[in-house]
Protein backbone atom coordinates (compact mmCIF):
# COMPACT_ATOMS: atom_id res chain seq x y z
CA UNK A 1 0.00 0.00 0.00
CA UNK A 2 2.88 2.33 0.64
CA UNK A 3 4.51 1.70 -2.83
CA UNK A 4 1.25 2.17 -3.95
CA UNK A 5 0.39 5.67 -2.80
CA UNK A 6 4.48 6.54 -3.30
CA UNK A 7 3.60 5.81 -6.73
CA UNK A 8 0.51 7.77 -7.18
CA UNK A 9 2.09 10.83 -5.53
CA UNK A 10 5.41 10.57 -8.09
CA UNK A 11 2.81 10.30 -11.20
CA UNK A 12 0.82 13.15 -9.63
CA UNK A 13 3.63 15.86 -9.63
CA UNK A 14 4.62 14.36 -12.52
CA UNK A 15 1.87 14.78 -14.65
CA UNK A 16 1.21 18.65 -12.56
CA UNK A 17 4.53 20.11 -13.23
CA UNK A 18 5.09 18.42 -16.83
CA UNK A 19 1.70 17.38 -18.76
CA UNK A 20 -1.19 19.18 -16.75
CA UNK A 21 -2.28 22.70 -17.96
CA UNK A 22 -3.99 25.39 -17.12
CA UNK A 23 -6.58 26.11 -19.85
CA UNK A 24 -9.25 29.16 -19.97
CA UNK A 25 -11.75 28.91 -22.88
CA UNK A 26 -14.26 31.64 -24.01
CA UNK A 27 -17.51 30.34 -24.35
CA UNK A 28 -20.28 32.50 -25.02
CA UNK A 29 -23.61 32.15 -25.53
CA UNK A 30 -24.41 33.34 -28.82
CA UNK A 31 -25.10 30.35 -30.96
CA UNK A 32 -25.93 27.18 -29.80
CA UNK A 33 -23.48 25.00 -32.70
CA UNK A 34 -20.94 27.39 -31.61
CA UNK A 35 -21.17 26.47 -28.15
CA UNK A 36 -21.25 22.71 -28.66
CA UNK A 37 -17.90 23.21 -30.92
CA UNK A 38 -16.26 24.92 -27.99
CA UNK A 39 -17.50 22.39 -25.37
CA UNK A 40 -15.94 19.52 -27.18
CA UNK A 41 -12.79 20.93 -26.84
CA UNK A 42 -12.92 21.64 -22.90
CA UNK A 43 -14.35 18.13 -22.39
CA UNK A 44 -11.62 16.50 -24.90
CA UNK A 45 -8.84 18.79 -22.84
CA UNK A 46 -10.63 18.12 -19.59
CA UNK A 47 -10.30 14.30 -20.53
CA UNK A 48 -6.58 14.12 -21.12
CA UNK A 49 -6.20 16.09 -17.51
CA UNK A 50 -5.94 19.12 -18.32
CA UNK A 51 -7.27 22.14 -15.66
CA UNK A 52 -9.54 23.36 -17.83
CA UNK A 53 -12.06 26.56 -17.12
CA UNK A 54 -14.60 28.39 -19.47
CA UNK A 55 -15.55 31.56 -18.57
CA UNK A 56 -19.47 31.88 -20.34
CA UNK A 57 -21.02 34.97 -20.88
CA UNK A 58 -24.79 34.74 -21.62
CA UNK A 59 -26.70 36.09 -24.14
CA UNK A 60 -29.11 33.66 -26.62
CA UNK A 61 -31.89 33.11 -24.19
CA UNK A 62 -32.34 30.25 -26.12
CA UNK A 63 -29.62 28.23 -25.47
CA UNK A 64 -29.73 25.81 -22.14
CA UNK A 65 -26.41 23.88 -22.50
CA UNK A 66 -22.91 24.68 -21.32
CA UNK A 67 -21.78 22.97 -24.25
CA UNK A 68 -19.39 20.98 -21.73
CA UNK A 69 -20.24 17.50 -20.03
CA UNK A 70 -16.92 16.41 -18.17
CA UNK A 71 -17.65 17.41 -14.31
CA UNK A 72 -14.45 18.35 -14.17
CA UNK A 73 -14.78 21.75 -16.43
CA UNK A 74 -15.13 24.93 -14.34
CA UNK A 75 -17.01 27.61 -15.01
CA UNK A 76 -17.20 31.59 -14.68
CA UNK A 77 -20.53 32.45 -15.42
CA UNK A 78 -21.37 36.47 -16.44
CA UNK A 79 -25.27 36.66 -16.38
CA UNK A 80 -27.71 37.95 -18.85
CA UNK A 81 -27.64 41.96 -19.36
CA UNK A 82 -31.53 41.89 -19.57
CA UNK A 83 -31.69 45.89 -20.88
CA UNK A 84 -29.48 44.40 -23.35
CA UNK A 85 -30.16 41.29 -24.40
CA UNK A 86 -33.69 40.49 -23.67
CA UNK A 87 -35.32 38.33 -26.57
CA UNK A 88 -31.86 37.82 -28.71
CA UNK A 89 -31.76 34.86 -30.26
CA UNK A 90 -28.95 34.06 -33.53
CA UNK A 91 -31.54 32.49 -35.72
CA UNK A 92 -33.50 35.94 -35.70
CA UNK A 93 -30.60 37.84 -37.02
CA UNK A 94 -31.38 35.24 -40.42
CA UNK A 95 -34.64 36.21 -40.84
CA UNK A 96 -36.76 33.71 -42.32
CA UNK A 97 -34.24 31.01 -43.25
CA UNK A 98 -36.27 29.54 -46.00
CA UNK A 99 -36.52 32.53 -48.20
CA UNK A 100 -33.77 33.71 -50.63
CA UNK A 101 -31.38 36.17 -49.13
CA UNK A 102 -30.45 39.59 -50.88
CA UNK A 103 -27.92 42.04 -50.70
CA UNK A 104 -30.06 43.89 -48.89
CA UNK A 105 -30.94 41.22 -46.13
CA UNK A 106 -27.32 40.01 -45.98
CA UNK A 107 -25.89 43.78 -45.41
CA UNK A 108 -28.68 44.37 -43.01
CA UNK A 109 -27.83 41.16 -40.92
CA UNK A 110 -23.83 42.16 -41.14
CA UNK A 111 -25.33 45.61 -39.64
CA UNK A 112 -27.29 44.02 -36.83
CA UNK A 113 -24.41 41.76 -36.20
CA UNK A 114 -21.71 44.53 -35.34
CA UNK A 115 -24.10 46.48 -33.37
CA UNK A 116 -24.69 43.59 -30.82
CA UNK A 117 -21.19 42.47 -30.95
CA UNK A 118 -19.67 45.66 -30.16
CA UNK A 119 -22.63 46.33 -27.23
CA UNK A 120 -21.93 42.41 -25.90
CA UNK A 121 -18.43 42.72 -25.86
CA UNK A 122 -18.32 46.39 -23.88
CA UNK A 123 -20.32 44.50 -21.39
CA UNK A 124 -17.71 41.59 -21.06
CA UNK A 125 -14.84 43.60 -20.61
CA UNK A 126 -16.39 45.39 -17.98
CA UNK A 127 -16.98 42.36 -15.72
CA UNK A 128 -14.17 42.83 -13.40
CA UNK A 129 -15.52 40.53 -10.89
CA UNK A 130 -14.59 37.75 -13.23
CA UNK A 131 -11.60 39.05 -14.60
CA UNK A 132 -10.35 39.36 -10.99
CA UNK A 133 -10.66 35.68 -10.40
CA UNK A 134 -9.67 34.44 -13.34
CA UNK A 135 -6.37 36.86 -13.35
CA UNK A 136 -5.76 35.12 -10.33
CA UNK A 137 -6.00 31.90 -11.69
CA UNK A 138 -2.54 31.80 -14.06
CA UNK A 139 -3.66 30.43 -17.20
CA UNK A 140 -0.86 28.85 -19.63
CA UNK A 141 -3.53 28.99 -22.40
CA UNK A 142 -6.31 30.73 -23.79
CA UNK A 143 -8.68 29.53 -26.73
CA UNK A 144 -11.28 31.53 -28.48
CA UNK A 145 -13.26 31.43 -31.66
CA UNK A 146 -13.18 33.74 -34.59
CA UNK A 147 -17.02 33.92 -34.57
CA UNK A 148 -16.99 35.88 -31.54
CA UNK A 149 -14.47 37.63 -31.28
CA UNK A 150 -14.50 39.85 -27.95
CA UNK A 151 -12.04 36.78 -26.03
CA UNK A 152 -9.35 38.25 -28.01
CA UNK A 153 -10.31 41.34 -25.58
CA UNK A 154 -10.53 38.83 -22.23
CA UNK A 155 -7.45 37.46 -22.62
CA UNK A 156 -5.52 40.94 -22.48
CA UNK A 157 -7.74 41.67 -19.46
CA UNK A 158 -6.43 38.91 -17.67
CA UNK A 159 -3.09 38.89 -19.41
CA UNK A 160 -3.22 36.23 -21.03
CA UNK A 161 -0.89 35.96 -23.86
CA UNK A 162 -0.66 32.95 -25.33
CA UNK A 163 -3.64 31.36 -27.50
CA UNK A 164 -5.55 29.53 -29.82
CA UNK A 165 -8.09 30.78 -32.34
CA UNK A 166 -11.00 28.20 -33.71
CA UNK A 167 -13.12 28.20 -36.03
CA UNK A 168 -16.60 25.76 -35.85
CA UNK A 169 -16.61 25.30 -39.62
CA UNK A 170 -14.10 25.37 -42.80
CA UNK A 171 -11.52 28.39 -42.64
CA UNK A 172 -12.74 31.01 -45.28
CA UNK A 173 -10.06 32.94 -47.04
CA UNK A 174 -9.53 35.98 -44.89
CA UNK A 175 -8.22 33.65 -42.08
CA UNK A 176 -5.71 31.85 -44.34
CA UNK A 177 -4.80 35.40 -45.43
CA UNK A 178 -4.77 36.60 -42.01
CA UNK A 179 -2.31 33.46 -41.21
CA UNK A 180 0.35 34.56 -44.05
CA UNK A 181 -0.98 32.71 -47.25
CA UNK A 182 -2.44 34.40 -50.01
CA UNK A 183 -5.92 33.44 -51.01
CA UNK A 184 -6.72 32.36 -54.81
CA UNK A 185 -10.14 32.41 -55.52
CA UNK A 186 -9.40 31.55 -59.02
CA UNK A 187 -9.66 27.82 -57.95
CA UNK A 188 -10.68 28.43 -53.91
CA UNK A 189 -14.46 28.89 -53.88
CA UNK A 190 -15.95 31.49 -51.34
CA UNK A 191 -17.62 30.55 -47.85
CA UNK A 192 -21.12 31.44 -49.68
CA UNK A 193 -20.20 31.05 -53.17
CA UNK A 194 -21.75 28.70 -55.46
CA UNK A 195 -19.51 26.75 -56.94
CA UNK A 196 -16.80 23.90 -56.25
CA UNK A 197 -13.58 24.29 -57.17
CA UNK A 198 -13.97 23.18 -60.50
CA UNK A 199 -14.87 26.45 -62.14
CA UNK A 200 -15.28 28.11 -65.61
CA UNK A 201 -13.95 31.53 -66.53
CA UNK A 202 -17.46 33.38 -65.83
CA UNK A 203 -17.75 30.97 -63.07
CA UNK A 204 -14.20 32.22 -61.66
CA UNK A 205 -14.74 36.11 -62.41
CA UNK A 206 -17.84 35.89 -60.46
CA UNK A 207 -16.05 34.30 -57.36
CA UNK A 208 -13.42 36.74 -57.65
CA UNK A 209 -15.77 39.65 -57.10
CA UNK A 210 -18.17 37.98 -54.50
CA UNK A 211 -14.40 37.27 -52.52
CA UNK A 212 -14.55 41.11 -51.89
CA UNK A 213 -17.83 41.33 -50.62
CA UNK A 214 -17.48 38.32 -48.56
CA UNK A 215 -14.56 39.39 -46.99
CA UNK A 216 -16.35 42.95 -45.90
CA UNK A 217 -19.40 40.54 -44.21
CA UNK A 218 -17.15 38.12 -42.48
CA UNK A 219 -15.46 41.74 -40.72
CA UNK A 220 -18.86 43.15 -40.45
CA UNK A 221 -19.97 39.91 -38.95
CA UNK A 222 -17.15 39.10 -36.97
CA UNK A 223 -14.82 41.44 -36.27
CA UNK A 224 -15.72 44.81 -35.82
CA UNK A 225 -17.85 44.85 -33.13
CA UNK A 226 -15.59 43.27 -30.77
CA UNK A 227 -12.70 45.11 -32.01
CA UNK A 228 -14.90 48.61 -31.62
CA UNK A 229 -15.52 47.48 -27.96
CA UNK A 230 -12.05 46.15 -27.27
CA UNK A 231 -9.96 49.33 -28.72
CA UNK A 232 -11.68 51.17 -26.00
CA UNK A 233 -9.52 49.63 -23.21
CA UNK A 234 -6.78 49.38 -25.30
CA UNK A 235 -6.40 51.64 -27.91
CA UNK A 236 -3.20 50.28 -30.14
CA UNK A 237 -5.51 46.89 -30.33
CA UNK A 238 -5.67 45.52 -34.06
CA UNK A 239 -8.25 42.01 -34.36
CA UNK A 240 -6.07 41.19 -37.34
CA UNK A 241 -2.75 41.30 -35.49
CA UNK A 242 -4.50 39.14 -32.67
CA UNK A 243 -5.79 36.52 -35.11
CA UNK A 244 -2.59 36.47 -36.84
CA UNK A 245 -0.55 36.00 -33.55
CA UNK A 246 -2.64 32.95 -32.26
CA UNK A 247 -0.58 29.72 -32.09
CA UNK A 248 -2.21 27.77 -34.19
CA UNK A 249 -6.20 28.14 -35.73
CA UNK A 250 -8.17 24.55 -35.18
CA UNK A 251 -10.92 24.35 -38.05
CA UNK A 252 -13.74 22.08 -37.54
CA UNK A 253 -13.43 20.29 -41.20
CA UNK A 254 -11.76 17.46 -42.51
CA UNK A 255 -9.29 17.96 -45.29
CA UNK A 256 -10.76 14.73 -46.81
CA UNK A 257 -13.64 16.31 -46.94
CA UNK A 258 -13.08 19.79 -47.65
CA UNK A 259 -11.98 21.88 -50.66
CA UNK A 260 -7.55 21.81 -51.58
CA UNK A 261 -6.20 24.68 -50.53
CA UNK A 262 -2.92 26.65 -49.53
CA UNK A 263 -2.38 26.07 -45.84
CA UNK A 264 0.51 27.27 -42.78
CA UNK A 265 0.94 24.62 -40.31
CA UNK A 266 -0.79 26.74 -37.66
CA UNK A 267 -4.71 25.29 -39.06
CA UNK A 268 -5.16 22.48 -37.79
CA UNK A 269 -8.13 20.30 -39.30
CA UNK A 270 -10.15 18.66 -35.75
CA UNK A 271 -13.26 17.54 -37.26
CA UNK A 272 -15.45 14.53 -35.57
CA UNK A 273 -13.99 15.88 -31.88
CA UNK A 274 -16.17 14.21 -29.33
CA UNK A 275 -17.32 11.56 -31.43
CA UNK A 276 -20.77 9.76 -29.44
CA UNK A 277 -20.94 6.29 -29.48
CA UNK A 278 -24.04 5.45 -31.10
CA UNK A 279 -26.95 3.80 -28.70
CA UNK A 280 -29.46 1.09 -29.61
CA UNK A 281 -32.46 2.75 -31.16
CA UNK A 282 -35.63 3.26 -29.14
CA UNK A 283 -38.58 0.67 -30.32
CA UNK A 284 -40.76 3.42 -31.54
CA UNK A 285 -37.66 3.94 -34.03
CA UNK A 286 -36.75 0.45 -34.90
CA UNK A 287 -40.18 0.08 -35.92
CA UNK A 288 -40.18 2.35 -38.40
CA UNK A 289 -37.08 0.72 -39.68
CA UNK A 290 -38.20 -2.99 -39.59
CA UNK A 291 -41.66 -1.58 -41.89
CA UNK A 292 -39.86 -0.40 -44.26
CA UNK A 293 -39.36 -2.37 -47.09
CA UNK A 294 -36.34 -0.86 -48.65
CA UNK A 295 -34.95 0.99 -45.85
CA UNK A 296 -35.35 5.02 -43.94
CA UNK A 297 -34.41 8.26 -45.17
CA UNK A 298 -33.51 11.04 -42.12
CA UNK A 299 -34.64 14.31 -42.72
CA UNK A 300 -33.51 17.03 -40.63
CA UNK A 301 -32.45 21.20 -40.87
CA UNK A 302 -30.55 20.96 -37.53
CA UNK A 303 -31.31 22.95 -34.25
CA UNK A 304 -31.71 26.68 -35.95
CA UNK A 305 -34.00 26.19 -38.80
CA UNK A 306 -37.27 24.61 -37.94
CA UNK A 307 -39.04 22.44 -41.12
CA UNK A 308 -42.40 24.48 -39.02
CA UNK A 309 -41.65 27.70 -40.70
CA UNK A 310 -41.39 26.11 -44.10
CA UNK A 311 -44.26 27.74 -46.42
CA UNK A 312 -46.99 25.66 -46.27
CA UNK A 313 -46.18 25.18 -50.60
CA UNK A 314 -42.87 23.84 -49.29
CA UNK A 315 -44.02 21.51 -46.87
CA UNK A 316 -46.40 20.06 -49.66
CA UNK A 317 -44.02 19.69 -51.93
CA UNK A 318 -41.96 17.29 -49.82
CA UNK A 319 -45.14 15.09 -48.41
CA UNK A 320 -46.07 14.62 -51.79
CA UNK A 321 -42.57 13.74 -52.87
CA UNK A 322 -42.34 11.26 -50.19
CA UNK A 323 -45.42 9.76 -50.94
CA UNK A 324 -44.10 8.46 -53.92
CA UNK A 325 -41.89 6.29 -52.10
CA UNK A 326 -44.06 3.65 -50.57
CA UNK A 327 -41.37 1.42 -49.83
CA UNK A 328 -39.21 3.84 -48.15
CA UNK A 329 -39.98 5.33 -44.79
CA UNK A 330 -39.06 9.21 -43.98
CA UNK A 331 -38.39 10.05 -40.02
CA UNK A 332 -38.82 14.48 -40.67
CA UNK A 333 -37.70 16.55 -37.40
CA UNK A 334 -40.55 18.09 -37.25
CA UNK A 335 -41.12 20.88 -34.15
CA UNK A 336 -44.79 21.14 -33.98
CA UNK A 337 -46.65 17.79 -33.15
CA UNK A 338 -49.87 19.79 -33.34
CA UNK A 339 -49.90 20.69 -36.81
CA UNK A 340 -50.12 16.69 -37.48
CA UNK A 341 -48.49 17.48 -40.88
CA UNK A 342 -48.08 13.59 -41.47
CA UNK A 343 -51.20 12.46 -40.40
CA UNK A 344 -52.52 11.31 -44.14
CA UNK A 345 -48.89 9.55 -44.70
CA UNK A 346 -48.44 6.51 -44.29
CA UNK A 347 -44.57 6.06 -44.77
CA UNK A 348 -43.71 9.66 -42.90
CA UNK A 349 -42.79 9.91 -39.47
CA UNK A 350 -42.37 13.26 -37.46
CA UNK A 351 -40.53 14.16 -34.49
CA UNK A 352 -39.79 16.83 -32.30
CA UNK A 353 -36.08 15.53 -31.56
CA UNK A 354 -34.74 12.43 -33.18
CA UNK A 355 -31.33 10.70 -31.98
CA UNK A 356 -29.73 12.24 -34.94
CA UNK A 357 -26.57 9.77 -33.87
CA UNK A 358 -28.25 6.46 -33.40
CA UNK A 359 -30.26 6.72 -36.75
CA UNK A 360 -27.40 7.95 -39.24
CA UNK A 361 -25.40 4.46 -38.10
CA UNK A 362 -28.70 2.04 -38.89
CA UNK A 363 -27.71 -0.13 -41.51
CA UNK A 364 -30.94 0.43 -43.33
CA UNK A 365 -30.66 4.23 -43.77
CA UNK A 366 -30.40 5.01 -47.03
CA UNK A 367 -30.19 8.75 -47.16
CA UNK A 368 -30.10 11.71 -45.14
CA UNK A 369 -31.95 15.04 -46.29
CA UNK A 370 -29.76 17.84 -44.10
CA UNK A 371 -29.58 21.85 -44.55
CA UNK A 372 -25.59 21.69 -44.86
CA UNK A 373 -24.66 22.61 -41.22
CA UNK A 374 -21.09 21.96 -40.63
CA UNK A 375 -21.69 19.26 -37.62
CA UNK A 376 -24.46 17.68 -40.03
CA UNK A 377 -22.17 17.24 -42.92
CA UNK A 378 -19.42 16.27 -41.05
CA UNK A 379 -21.11 13.30 -39.27
CA UNK A 380 -22.97 12.43 -42.44
CA UNK A 381 -19.08 11.66 -43.67
CA UNK A 382 -18.50 10.00 -41.14
CA UNK A 383 -20.84 7.31 -40.84
CA UNK A 384 -20.72 7.22 -44.73
CA UNK A 385 -23.96 8.41 -45.72
CA UNK A 386 -25.52 9.63 -49.15
CA UNK A 387 -26.88 13.00 -48.36
CA UNK A 388 -29.30 15.30 -50.06
CA UNK A 389 -28.12 18.80 -49.14
CA UNK A 390 -30.61 21.67 -49.01
CA UNK A 391 -28.30 25.16 -48.31
CA UNK A 392 -30.43 27.92 -46.45
CA UNK A 393 -27.92 30.42 -45.06
CA UNK A 394 -24.34 31.75 -44.10
CA UNK A 395 -21.28 28.71 -45.03
CA UNK A 396 -23.77 25.57 -45.84
CA UNK A 397 -24.20 26.04 -49.74
CA UNK A 398 -20.16 25.93 -49.15
CA UNK A 399 -20.49 22.79 -46.88
CA UNK A 400 -22.93 21.37 -49.04
CA UNK A 401 -20.92 21.73 -52.47
CA UNK A 402 -17.91 19.96 -50.66
CA UNK A 403 -20.00 16.86 -50.28
CA UNK A 404 -21.15 17.39 -54.04
CA UNK A 405 -17.99 17.62 -54.72
CA UNK A 406 -16.50 14.08 -53.40
CA UNK A 407 -19.56 12.16 -55.12
CA UNK A 408 -21.65 11.52 -52.07
CA UNK A 409 -24.29 14.41 -51.85
CA UNK A 410 -26.59 16.20 -54.42
CA UNK A 411 -27.18 19.76 -53.87
CA UNK A 412 -30.80 21.29 -54.42
CA UNK A 413 -31.35 24.95 -54.11
CA UNK A 414 -34.19 26.07 -51.51
CA UNK A 415 -35.81 28.31 -53.93
CA UNK A 416 -36.43 25.66 -56.44
CA UNK A 417 -38.05 22.90 -54.38
CA UNK A 418 -40.90 21.19 -56.21
CA UNK A 419 -42.43 17.96 -55.79
CA UNK A 420 -40.98 16.75 -59.02
CA UNK A 421 -37.17 17.57 -58.02
CA UNK A 422 -37.69 16.30 -54.84
CA UNK A 423 -38.59 12.90 -56.54
CA UNK A 424 -35.63 13.32 -59.35
CA UNK A 425 -33.33 13.71 -56.55
CA UNK A 426 -34.20 10.89 -54.00
CA UNK A 427 -34.56 8.14 -57.16
CA UNK A 428 -31.08 9.58 -58.40
CA UNK A 429 -29.06 9.33 -54.27
CA UNK A 430 -30.77 5.85 -53.59
CA UNK A 431 -30.54 4.13 -57.14
CA UNK A 432 -26.87 5.39 -58.42
CA UNK A 433 -24.77 3.29 -56.03
CA UNK A 434 -21.83 6.06 -56.72
CA UNK A 435 -23.21 7.79 -54.10
CA UNK A 436 -22.95 5.40 -51.61
CA UNK A 437 -19.75 4.15 -52.50
CA UNK A 438 -17.83 7.57 -52.11
CA UNK A 439 -19.44 8.20 -48.80
CA UNK A 440 -18.62 4.79 -47.38
CA UNK A 441 -14.74 5.89 -49.44
CA UNK A 442 -14.90 9.05 -47.20
CA UNK A 443 -15.71 7.18 -44.06
CA UNK A 444 -13.25 4.88 -44.35
CA UNK A 445 -10.53 7.60 -44.89
CA UNK A 446 -11.80 9.23 -42.13
CA UNK A 447 -11.83 6.30 -39.65
CA UNK A 448 -8.39 5.79 -40.47
CA UNK A 449 -6.52 8.70 -40.18
CA UNK A 450 -3.00 8.37 -38.42
CA UNK A 451 -3.81 10.97 -35.99
CA UNK A 452 -7.70 11.41 -34.07
CA UNK A 453 -9.04 14.27 -33.75
CA UNK A 454 -8.85 13.98 -30.23
CA UNK A 455 -4.65 13.79 -30.61
CA UNK A 456 -4.16 16.86 -32.66
CA UNK A 457 -6.31 19.10 -30.20
CA UNK A 458 -4.56 17.55 -27.09
CA UNK A 459 -0.97 18.25 -28.33
CA UNK A 460 -1.25 21.09 -30.18
CA UNK A 461 -2.48 22.61 -26.98
CA UNK A 462 0.02 21.32 -25.10
CA UNK A 463 2.65 22.47 -27.15
CA UNK A 464 1.31 26.06 -27.73
CA UNK A 465 1.03 26.65 -23.26
CA UNK A 466 4.59 25.05 -23.34
CA UNK A 467 6.29 27.16 -26.17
Amino acid sequence: MRKFLQLFYILTLFCSSTFCYKILLYNPKFAQSHVTFTGKLADTLAAAGHDVVVYQPELNENITISGSKNKNVRFYIKPKDMDFERGFSIDSLHGNVFEEATFSSNTNMATIFNRIKTGFCERILNDNENFKKLRAEKFDLGITEHFESCGYGVFKKIGLEKYITTYSSSIFPLSVELLGVKSHPSYLPGVMGSTTDQMNFLQRIWNYINYFGESYMIKSMFNSGSEKAIIKHYPEFNMDDAIADSAFYFVNSDEHVDFAQPITHKIIYMSGLGKIQSQPLEKKYTDIFDSAKRGVILFSFGSVAQSSHMSSEMKKAFLEAFSQFPEINFIWKYEKDEDQIAKEYKNVFTGKWLPQNDILDHPKLLAFISHGGMNSVMEGAAKGVPMICIPLFADQKRNSLMLQRRGMAIKLEKTHLTKEKIVETIKEIINNQKYSKNAKLISRMIAAKPTKAEERVVKYAEFAAQF
